[in-house]
């Protein structure tokens, strides 16, 4: 629950309905009006629907209605905010105050910047700080204790067996490549395209990864949520595999080729979002480090299945 000190009743609340002129007038009004940021609209029932920075306001016509001008996405705190929500609410979006409200979106006050930040700045900063450098680190496969760790040996050991996550799956991909050397003799623009083919399955993978291993971090699992990011990683992979397929029919002489790109890339990434999506939650269940194990192996699979169902395409359907 937020504290009472932090919250400020200083606040403009205008209805959705009013003209600007008439929310300007409320503002002038208002107590410590020369410290208020925004102006929050609110409906007949005096819930909060709307927010215009006084910026804006200042400039908008005085006969244009605030439901006119006024921003509908309005980030928010509940009630019952902790501390830390507070923090990185701060951190994130980078506004001056935010509306704090009830179950029934009613506002309550605001929390500002000032106030909040002046009382907590050290811990605010300090904490705020370490927990990015903590998610960063973890997610390109370091520990979060890298920084204190002095002995180069025991580094070098502790990133090592994630280096041989890369080491096999290079080596299975150089073996998959070796098993369809002739289909790549025979067709040279196959080789051109392996690297188009591999990045884009690579960076939707490791995108999906993300999500899946912020939400473990936050300690909230919205099977919704990674649902949705499957199927958009999946139809944004199929929309790169249109443009990729264009661009192959330019080297191609039928449209074999591009039908073959268009396939494995549509079914790669989907793949890769798929492992990105699951391995995170998997490697949790069995208390290994989602952050530094799952983006490797996400790699290192996607990338040979890619490369095996590419070549075996090509082979099949236009050599």
């Amino acid at each position: 629950m937020l504290r009472s000190d932090r919250l400020s009743r200083d606040f403009v609340s205008v209805g959705a309905g009013d003209t600007v002129a008439q929310a300007l007038e409320k503002t002038r009004a208002a107590p410590g009006s020369n410290e208020i940021f925004y102006c929050y609209a609110v409906d007949p029932d005096g819930r909060l629907v709307g927010v215009v920075p006084i910026r804006k306001l200042i400039r908008a016509a005085p006969e244009e209605r605030i439901s006119s001008i006024m921003f509908t996405r309005v980030v928010k705190l509940p009630a019952d905010a902790p501390d830390s929500l507070v923090e990185d609410f701060f951190v994130t979006y980078r506004f001056l105050a935010f509306p704090v409200v009830d179950a029934q979106d009613r506002i309550l006050g605001v929390v500002e910047v000032s106030n909040f930040v002046d009382t907590f700045s050290d811990t605010l900063f300090d904490e705020v700080e370490g927990r990015v450098r903590g998610e960063v680190y973890r997610f390109v496969g370091l520990p979060q204790d890298e920084m204190k760790e002095t002995r180069p040996l025991l580094m070098a050991l502790r990133r090592f067996p994630w280096l041989l996550v890369n080491i096999g799956g290079g080596f299975l991909a150089a073996t998959v490549s070796r098993l369809f050397e002739q289909t790549v003799e025979r067709l040279v623009v196959v080789a051109a395209f392996i690297p188009m083919v591999l990045v884009l399955s690579e960076s939707l993978g490791v995108q999906t990864t993300a999500v899946s291993s912020s939400m473990l971090a936050e300690q909230r699992v919205d099977k919704l949520h990674v649902r949705r990011e499957v199927i958009g990683t999946s139809l944004a992979g199929m929309m790169a595999a249109i443009v990729v397929a264009l661009l192959g029919r330019i080297y191609a002489a039928n449209f074999a080729f591009p039908i073959v790109l268009f396939i494995a890339i549509t079914l790669s990434t989907s793949l890769a979002a798929c492992l990105g999506a699951v391995l995170p939650f998997l490697f949790h269940r069995f208390r290994v480090d989602p952050h530094m194990a799952s983006a490797p192996l996400v790699l290192a699979i996607s990338d040979n299945i890619t490369l095996f169902t590419y070549f075996t395409l090509v082979t099949h359907l236009v050599v």
